[in-house]
């Protein structure tokens, strides 16, 4: 149930093109097979960020395991180099949120991850 959400107010190029390939980079720093991500991307009408309207970025990460130092050091780098190459946008133009999200509370076919993985 890898989540990642992706807001800016740039928007890349080829939406469409942007997000698959950022969901098949996310699945591999994530660690989890493709087939559960999910990539977003939302373009913001207003972005105010440390006093300034310059392009920038917001990444929220959401994951059943997998988020630590390590993994979320990586994934942030391999993102934001994205992020400067489609959208224009500095890398110290934003933040990266991170949440390790118990099985208990993703739902998914009329369930929840935690009753699908017993």
């Amino acid at each position: 149930m890898p989540i990642l959400e992706i807001s800016s107010n740039n928007a890349p190029k080829d939406l469409n093109a942007f997000t698959k390939r950022m969901n098949a980079l996310f699945a591999d720093l994530i660690g989890k097979p493709e087939s559960y991500c999910l990539v977003t991307f939302q373009k913001v009408d207003s972005y105010y960020y440390a006093g300034s309207d310059a392009p920038g970025f917001l990444v929220k990460v959401g994951s059943i395991g997998h988020i630590d130092n390590e993994r979320n050091s990586k994934l942030t780098a391999t993102v934001t180099a994205e992020l400067e190459k489609e959208l224009g946008v500095d890398a110290g133009r934003g933040y990266f949120i991170f949440t390790d999200v118990p099985a208990e509370n993703i739902g998914y076919k009329k369930n929840t991850f935690a009753n699908l993985m017993k």
